[in-house]
């Protein structure tokens, strides 16, 4: 038997010893027999935030802020405080929802772009992209699958380094060539229905056009005409690929090129030389 004190703007849960419940709201102090008193926990979300509420019941709740909220145990299972997400002008949300129908659920989608502080409802999710990426700490002409992952898909102009491997010119040399590519997101439907990796469609289709160009040449040809690979006209299959898909690539910058020499008499000590 003692006395406990609930404070004002606090609450409690006083379960007895048949363990039914009842909740108190302070200011309050009460009488304990044969009961216990547990004081509930508050969460607070402000304005960029929201409260997700899985309820007893197996619902699933999301509560804009500002909002307060006390995590009753005899109707919540949890309460988590969640951060919204901040878009810029130049970013976009790919947003899913379930929709029930009378011939079964319904799954929609639409496009979410900035300024805006996103709060999903409780039966969204987000398009989660998983793109070849650089790893720019270790070498930024290396493309790896699936290194770049991320909810929020920019549509500003953006560009990419890539190293063509393994070209041979008409006259058996292989060579490396250093591309930059730029390119720009037009339109999110068709990149949506029409690939699941731009990147990688854009690797493949430049390595096309590069080695097209490059077997119809010797290897001082190649030098003389490298100029060409500045030109976009030089890309078809890249510059197909992209319109297709939804994006316009602005310009391809030819860098340099890297020689390994394989002929029949130095094959086993192949040379390698810049060129700018």
């Amino acid at each position: 038997m003692k006395f406990k004190t609930v404070r004002e703007g606090s609450q409690a849960l006083v379960l007895n010893h048949l363990g039914e419940g009842r909740i108190l709201v302070g200011p309050q102090r009460v009488f304990l027999f044969r009961q216990s008193l547990q004081v509930l926990q508050n969460y607070t979300a402000t304005p960029d935030q929201y409260l997700k509420i899985k309820w007893q019941d197996g619902r699933t709740e999301h509560r804009s802020g500002p909002v307060s909220m006390f995590l009753n145990p005899l109707e919540h299972e949890r309460i988590e405080m969640l951060s919204g997400i901040k878009l810029n002008a130049n970013q976009a949300l790919i947003v899913y929802k379930t929709t029930a129908e009378k011939t079964g659920s319904i799954v929609e989608r639409r496009i979410v772009y900035g300024p805006i502080v996103f709060i999903p409802t409780a039966d969204e999710w987000l398009h989660e992209f998983k793109w070849h990426g650089a790893d720019m700490k270790t070498n930024k002409t290396v493309m790896i699958p699936e290194f770049a992952k991320f909810t929020k898909l920019s549509i500003i102009p953006q560009h990419f380094y890539y190293n063509v491997r393994e070209v041979r010119t008409c006259d058996d040399t292989q060579i490396v060539v250093k591309l930059m590519i730029f390119y720009e997101l037009t339109d999110i439907e068709k990149m949506l229905e029409l690939t699941h990796d731009p990147i990688a469609d854009f690797i493949n289709a430049v390595c096309a056009d590069v080695v097209s160009f490059a077997t119809k040449l010797s290897y001082e040809e190649f030098q003389q005409q490298a100029s060409k690979l500045n030109s976009q006209n030089t890309y078809p299959q890249l510059m197909q690929r992209a319109k297709r898909i939804g994006y316009n690539i602005s310009k391809v910058v030819y860098r340099a090129t890297m020689q390994g020499i394989t002929c029949s008499l130095c094959k086993m000590m192949p040379s390698r030389v810049e060129l700018s």
